[in-house]
C-alpha cells in the first residue's frame, strides 16, 4: 500500500528528531572528550618536562595538540550536521503545517508583490496571508522567488514551454530527498531579499590593473620572499644586509598597499556582502548537477551549468567561496602588519580578479538557473502533496475551458467540488445565488486554478481541460482616497480594461463579482445588461456572480448566456448550504434571516 505523502512527512519529523539527539549526544561527547585530552595531554606534558625529559614533553605536546585540533574540526562538522539536520526538521513540520490549514502562518507572503491594479493577483489572493504563494512558495534565493512571482502574474502562454514545465514539474515532485535539501542548503546560507545585480556586474567588470598578468603575479609573490630573506640576513649579519633594507621595502609595500586600497576595498566589500550566499549557492548547484534527472527541461537546465571542459559550475563557484575567504583576514587585528609583509590584499586579488577571467560570465546564467530550479521545485510540491490533483491539458485551438471536480487549493480537503464549462465563444455563466452560497468562492476557484495551470503545476480538479486565456477579475475593487478615485469609478476603469482587451479579440477570461454594486438597483441592472451582452459579442468568455436575479433573462436573448446558482436550506431554525452549482437562476434569498442571526431586530 503507498503511504501518503502526509505520513512520509510525519515519519520524517520523527527521523530527524531522533537524527537530532543522536548529534546532540555525539557533539557532547566530543566537547568533553576534548576536555579530558586537553587536560591530560598538558598535564602529562608538564610533568615530563618537569623530569627532565623535554624532547618527550614536547612530542607529547605536539601530539595533544594535533589531538585537539581534529577534535575542535569534528565538533565543528557536527554543529554542521546538527543544523542541516534541524532545518531538515523544520522543513518537514511545515509540510504537515500544509495539510492541517497552519500554513498560513509561514511568514512569506510575498506582500512586497501586492499590485492594486493587477489584472487579477490581488482579487485571487495570489499574494498576502492565506495566498497561493504563502502555500506554495519554497525558495531561498532572490531570483528563485522572482521566477515564481513573475509566472504567477505574468504566465507565459505557450503550449511547448508549459508542457516542458509539467514535465519538469512532474519528475521534480518524486525527489524529495533533493527538494528539502535544496531548501535547507537554501535557507543556511542565501538570502532571498539579496538582489544579486551588484554582484553580477563585479563578476564581469575588471580592474585597470591587469591583476592576472605574470608580470604582476610574479611581483606578488617574490617581494614578499625577498623582504623574509632580508629580513632574516638583517638579523643574522647585520654588518652584511642593514636593517634599512627591509625597512624601505616594508615601505614600499605600504606605499603600493595604500596607492590601491580604494581599488582592493570596492572589490571586498561586494565579494564579502555575498560571502554567505555564495557558500549556500556552491551547495545549491551541487545538489541540482549532481542529481540525475530525465525530464528534457531538467537535463536542459543542468547543461546550462556546463562550463568549459564539462566542469561543473558548483566547482566555480567553490573556487569563488574559497577567495573570498582569503579576504576575510582582513578583520583580524595584526591584519595591518602581515599584509605590509605578505601584501595579502595583493594576493586575493589576483585570486578574485583570475576568478572573474575564467568564470565571471558565467554567474548570471547558473543563478538564473538556478532559480528556475527552485521555482519548479515549490510547484512541484503541489505534485507531490496531491497525488488526486490533475495536471491541465492545454488546447491551442480551443479558447475555452472544462473543469471536472474543481475546487480551491486554497481551501482545506474538505472543499466542495463543482463542474464548469465554457466552451463557445462569448460563453457566460451568469451565478446568481443568495449571501454566503459560495459564488465568489467558486470564481476564485476557476481564476486560481487557472494560474496553477499556466505556472505549469498541478489543478484542484479531477480533470482540467483550457485553451491560452488571458485572465481580467473584478472582484475586490475599494475607493482609493490618494487619487480620489471613488469604489465604482475604479470597477468601471476595471471593466472598460477587459472589454478592450476583448475587443482587440484576445482570447479573454473575465470574472466579475456582483458587478456595479456602487450604484443603485436600476442603473446596476442597466448596466450589467449592456455589459453582459456587450462582453459575450466580442468573443470573450466568463463567469458573472450577481444578486440581480432579473438579469437570468438574458438567457432568453442569447444562447451563449447561461444561469447556473448556488442555494442554502434550512433545519432547526439554522441555514445551511451544500456549495453546489446547481443550473437556472436561484429562487432563494436569505438577506434578512442572516440579519436575524446577527442579531439585528427585522419587523417582519
Amino acid at each position: 500500500m503507498t503511504r501518503q505523502p502526509l505520513e512520509i512527512y510525519q515519519d520524517r519529523i520523527k527521523f530527524y528528531q531522533a537524527k537530532n539527539g543522536e548529534l546532540e549526544k555525539k557533539a557532547r561527547n566530543i566537547s568533553n572528550l576534548r576536555l579530558f585530552v586537553a587536560l591530560g595531554g598538558l598535564s602529562l606534558t608538564f610533568y615530563l618536562y618537569r623530569t627532565g625529559a623535554q624532547l618527550a614533553a614536547a612530542g607529547f605536546f605536539l601530539v595533544t595538540l594535533f589531538i585537539f585540533a581534529k577534535l575542535v574540526f569534528r565538533h565543528q562538522d557536527l554543529k554542521k550536521e546538527k543544523a542541516h539536520v534541524q532545518t531538515l526538521w523544520k522543513i518537514n513540520e511545515e509540510a504537515v503545517a500544509r495539510f492541517n490549514e497552519t500554513w498560513t502562518d509561514f511568514p512569506d507572503m510575498g506582500s512586497e508583490f501586492i499590485e492594486e491594479s493587477h489584472s487579477y493577483g490581488v482579487d485571487l489572493d495570489i499574494f498576502g496571508k492565506r495566498s497561493l504563494f504563502q502555500l506554495i512558495n519554497t525558495t531561498t534565493t532572490f531570483l528563485g522567488r522572482k521566477k515564481i512571482t513573475d509566472l504567477l502574474l505574468n504566465p507565459t502562454l505557450d503550449q511547448k514551454d508549459l508542457l516542458v514545465r509539467q514535465e519538469s514539474i512532474k519528475e521534480l515532485a518524486g525527489h524529495l530527498d533533493f527538494r528539502q535539501n535544496l531548501q535547507a542548503e537554501g535557507r543556511k546560507f542565501a538570502k532571498s531579499n539579496q538582489d544579486p545585480e551588484e554582484l553580477f556586474q563585479w563578476a564581469t567588470s575588471f580592474s585597470h590593473l591587469s591583476w592576472t598578468s605574470p608580470v604582476v603575479m610574479a611581483l606578488i609573490k617574490l617581494s614578499p620572499l625577498v623582504l623574509l630573506a632580508l629580513t632574516g640576513l638583517a638579523l643574522l649579519m647585520p654588518e652584511v644586509v642593514s636593517y634599512y633594507i627591509p625597512v624601505t621595502l616594508v615601505l614600499c609595500h605600504a606605499l603600493l598597499l595604500l596607492y590601491f586600497s580604494k581599488s582592493t576595498s570596492t572589490t571586498f566589500s561586494v565579494a564579502n556582502r555575498y560571502q554567505e550566499s555564495i557558500k549556500g549557492l556552491k551547495e545549491m548547484l551541487r545538489l541540482f548537477e549532481v542529481e540525475s534527472f530525465h525530464a528534457p527541461g531538467l537535463i536542459k537546465l543542468q547543461d546550462n551549468l556546463k562550463c568549459k571542459g564539462n566542469r561543473p559550475a558548483f566547482r566555480q563557484i567553490e573556487k569563488l567561496s574559497r577567495a573570498v575567504d582569503m579576504t576575510y583576514l582582513r578583520y583580524h587585528q595584526l591584519y595591518l602588519i602581515f599584509n605590509f609583509i605578505t601584501l595579502w590584499d595583493f594576493h586575493c586579488m589576483v585570486a578574485l580578479e583570475s576568478w572573474k577571467k575564467e568564470s565571471g560570465k558565467g554567474l548570471k546564467n547558473w543563478l538564473h538557473t538556478l532559480g528556475e530550479v527552485e521555482m519548479l521545485s515549490s510547484a512541484s510540491l503541489l505534485a507531490y502533496d496531491h497525488p488526486d490533483w490533475c495536471f491541465p491539458q492545454f488546447s491551442q485551438e480551443n479558447p475555452g475551458l472544462k473543469a471536472e471536480a474543481i475546487g480551491h487549493p486554497l481551501l482545506p480537503a474538505t472543499r466542495v467540488t463543482n463542474d464548469v464549462e465554457l466552451k463557445h465563444k462569448g460563453e457566460i455563466l451568469l451565478i446568481t445565488g443568495s449571501n454566503m452560497s459560495g459564488k465568489s468562492t467558486f470564481l476564485r476557484t476557476v481564476g486560481v486554478n487557472l494560474v496553477l495551470a499556466y505556472l505549469g503545476a498541478p489543478v484542484c480538479a479531477r480533470s482540467f481541460h483550457c485553451g491560452f486565456l488571458e485572465l481580467y477579475t473584478s472582484m475586490r475593487i475599494n475607493d482609493n482616497l490618494d487619487t480620489g478615485t471613488s469604489s465604482f469609478f475604479a470597477e468601471l476603469k476595471r471593466i472598460k480594461t477587459i472589454l478592450e482587451e476583448a475587443q482587440k479579440g484576445r482570447p479573454v477570461l473575465f470574472l466579475l463579482d456582483e458587478i456595479f454594486r456602487g450604484t443603485n438597483s436600476r442603473d446596476r441592472h442597466t448596466g450589467a445588461r449592456h455589459l453582459i451582452k456587450k462582453l459575450s459579442s466580442t468573443g470573450a468568455i466568463g463567469l458573472v456572480s450577481t444578486h440581480d436575479l432579473e438579469l437570468g433573462d438574458l438567457s432568453k436573448e442569447s444562447p451563449f448566456i447561461k444561469n447556473y446558482h448556488f442555494s442554502e436550506y434550512y433545519q432547526n431554525g439554522k441555514i445551511f448550504f451544500d456549495y453546489k452549482l446547481k443550473p437556472g437562476v436561484s429562487t432563494t434569498r436569505n438577506a434578512i434571516f442572516l440579519m436575524k442571526m446577527a442579531g439585528i431586530e427585522i419587523d417582519d
